[in-house]
C-alpha cells in the first residue's frame, strides 16, 4: 500500500482518521448510512437492494418513515455519529427527502448522498448549493445513452446525468463519480474515465460486483458480473489510468510483495484485525436499511437488530457484540494472498452464505491480478 506523507495529507484527513482509529477502539458509531427506499428509477441488473414500488408495499415490514428517520437521526447522534451517508434505491425518489436532509444538515451531521443523478435539475442543484453536502458521490453508468439502456433499463439518461454533473460542479458542489463495472458497460470504461478527467473530477471504479443476497438470498456467489479473470483486467487498466506511471509500478511491486489497497473494497473498509471482521463495520459504523434493521453494513443481511423496537443506543450495543463475534475462514486468515485480497465478512457471506467461507471467485480475481503485475514488470524490465 502506498505510504501516507502526514505532511502532504489533508488536515482533514489527518483529523478523520484519527476519529475513526479512536471511535473503532472505543466502539463509537462515528459513521453511518440511511438508507432511506430501495425504490430507484433504475433497474440494474446487479443492484444488491433495488425493489419496485409493489414488492415494497408487499413486504412483510413497511418502510421507515420521516418521524422514524428523525428519531433514529437524533439518537444516533447523541451515541457520536457525525459522518452520515444518504442513500437507496435513489434517495431523491423517497418523498420526504428533501425535508429530512434539511433537518439532517441543520443537525449538524456531515452529510453525503450517493444518487445516480438522473433526478437532479437545476431546482435541486439550487438546494444543494443552499446546504451543501460534504460531497454527492454519483454513480456513472456509461458514456451514452445506449449504454445506460443495455445495463439500467431507462432510455436518454446519460445527457440529463451529464447535465447534472456540470451543473453540480458550477455550483461549487463537491462531487465524486463512481463507477460499476459489468459486462454491459465495460466497453465504456476509457470513455468514463476520460469524461472524469475532463471534468476533473475523481472517480472510483470497481469491477467486482457483490452478490446480491439482500435482494435474492438464493443468488449466494452470482450476479450479472465479469469472469474473475476479467474482473482483474478493468481493475488493472482503471489503476494504470489512474496512477501516474511511477506510482502504478509500484502498485505492481506491492502486489508481487503481497501486500496492496483492495480491489473491490473503499480503502475505509480496511482496517485488519486477525480473526475479526476487516473493517469498521460494527464498530465505527453500520447502516439502517429502509425497513428497520440496524447492520455492520450494506452488502450483509445478517447480522441485524431491530432498531423500530429498542432505543439507537441499545440497538448499537447489541450490533456490536454481534459484530465481534463474525469470523472470517481459518484458509483467509492464513493465504499468503490475504493482504492482496483482503478478504471480509460482507464478501465471505455474499459468495458463500457465511462469514466463515472461502470465496472462491475473489480467489480467483486476486491470482489473476497477480498474474497481470508479473507479466506487466517482467515485459518493462
Amino acid at each position: 500500500m502506498e505510504q501516507i506523507n502526514i505532511l502532504d495529507t489533508p488536515p482533514s484527513r489527518v483529523l478523520t482518521d484519527h476519529l475513526y482509529t479512536k471511535s473503532s477502539r472505543m466502539q463509537i458509531p462515528l459513521s453511518g448510512a440511511f438508507e432511506l427506499s430501495p425504490v430507484c428509477n433504475f433497474s440494474c441488473r446487479m443492484c444488491y437492494v433495488r425493489k419496485s414500488p409493489m414488492e415494497v408495499r408487499s413486504a412483510s415490514r413497511s418502510p421507515l418513515t420521516l418521524d422514524d428517520w428523525r428519531r433514529i437521526a437524533r439518537e444516533a447522534r447523541d451515541a457520536g455519529l457525525l459522518y452520515l451517508l444518504l442513500t437507496g434505491g435513489e434517495p431523491l425518489l423517497w418523498p420526504d427527502f428533501w425535508t429530512l436532509y434539511d433537518e439532517l444538515i441543520d443537525m449538524g451531521f456531515v452529510v453525503s448522498v450517493n444518487t445516480n443523478a438522473s433526478l437532479i435539475d437545476e431546482k435541486a442543484i439550487a438546494r444543494f448549493r443552499q446546504k451543501p453536502p460534504q460531497k454527492l458521490s454519483i454513480t456513472l453508468y456509461g458514456a451514452s445513452d445506449t449504454t445506460y439502456r443495455r445495463l439500467c433499463g431507462v432510455d436518454d439518461v446519460f445527457s440529463r446525468v451529464d447535465r447534472a454533473i456540470r451543473g453540480l460542479s458550477a455550483a461549487g458542489i463537491t462531487v465524486k463519480l463512481n463507477c460499476s463495472l459489468t459486462p454491459d458497460n465495460g466497453q465504456d470504461l476509457p470513455f468514463i474515465l476520460q469524461y472524469a478527467k475532463e471534468q476533473d473530477l475523481s472517480l472510483a471504479a470497481t469491477s467486482y460486483m457483490f452478490p446480491p443476497v439482500r435482494r435474492d438470498p438464493s443468488m449466494v456467489g452470482t450476479n450479472a458480473r465479469f469472469t474473475p479473470e476479467q474482473a482483474a483486467a478493468y481493475h488493472m487498466h482503471y489503476i494504470a489510468f489512474d496512477r501516474s506511471e511511477e506510482k502504478y509500478r509500484s502498485y505492481l511491486k506491492q502486489i508481487l510483495e503481497g501486500y496492496c489497497t483492495p480491489p473491490g473494497l473503499d480503502e475505509s473498509c480496511v482496517d485488519p484485525v486477525d480473526g475479526h471482521i476487516r473493517c469498521r463495520a460494527g464498530k465505527a459504523s453500520f447502516w439502517v436499511t429502509w425497513d428497520g434493521w440496524l447492520t455492520p453494513c450494506g452488502m450483509m443481511p445478517e447480522p441485524k437488530v431491530d432498531i423500530l423496537s429498542k432505543s439507537f443506543a441499545d440497538c448499537w450495543q447489541a450490533l456490536t457484540e454481534l459484530s465481534a463475534a463474525l469470523r472470517l475462514s481459518g484458509l483467509c486468515e492464513t493465504c499468503s494472498s490475504r493482504n492482496i485480497c483482503h478478504p471480509c465478512a460482507a464478501i465471505a457471506m455474499a459468495e458463500t452464505g457465511t462469514t466463515e467461507g472461502v470465496p472462491r471467485y475473489k480467489c480467483r480475481i486476486t491470482q489473476a491480478i497477480s498474474e497481470i503485475a508479473k507479466k506487466t514488470l517482467d515485459e518493462t524490465t
